[in-house]
């Protein structure tokens, strides 16, 4: 008996001191409620306190964003808007089926030191390319099951990327202006994708 009891106590010790898997925000469902989890991506807006002492994160990734409450301020300056974080704490659902996520110490948020890149995939929406003397972007409309997504570059594609066709894209997830976009360094990272 007391074997069996102390082989369920490190086997709940162990459960309790895993890691919890990492989501992607827009795959975060209603009966998730009150799971653990690990989301990364990067500050939609800058972190702020607010009246009641809990410090708000607005975390968003390619697929979706969600608001992260600490319990406590954490020691030093708040991150800005774009920086790329990791958090990890407790769903919950609210009225209207609105998820958050509360956080209940300072280190189980991270401030990351790059971006980790991502791939998307997409069918092309629209392209436009700047006049040759402009500094501006290139940019393409990749339309998804969750929303369109601002992809943008500043090389020449290595082919004519056109309207109406499926690619896979690797970049870093950003924001400019308030809105997403994904940033691509390199003509490589954007590939056509066959359907399937």
């Amino acid at each position: 008996m007391g074997v069996a009891l102390s082989a369920l106590f490190l086997l709940n010790l162990h459960l309790l001191r895993r890691e919890p898997p990492l989501v992607c925000i827009g795959e975060i469902k209603a009966a998730m409620n009150f799971s653990k989890v690990r989301v990364r991506g990067v500050l939609k807006s800058d972190a702020r306190m607010l009246r009641d002492g809990t410090v708000l994160y607005l975390i968003a990734d390619e697929t979706g964003s969600l608001p992260v409450f600490l319990n406590r301020a954490p020691t030093g300056k708040l991150p800005k808007a774009g920086n790329p974080v990791a958090a990890t704490g407790r769903l919950s659902v609210g009225a209207g089926n609105q998820v958050r996520m509360r956080v209940h110490e300072a280190g189980q948020i991270e401030v990351l030191d790059n971006a980790s890149p991502t791939t998307v995939r997409g069918r092309v929406a629209g392209v436009w390319v700047p006049s040759p003397d402009s500094k501006a972007p290139c940019r393409i409309t990749l339309a998804r099951p969750g929303g369109s997504l601002e992809i943008v570059h500043w090389f020449k594609p290595e082919h004519q990327v056109a309207v109406g066709e499926q690619l896979e894209i690797k970049g870093t997830v950003g924001f400019y202006k308030g809105r997403m976009q994904l940033k691509v360094q390199k003509p490589s990272d954007i590939r056509l994708h066959p359907e399937g």
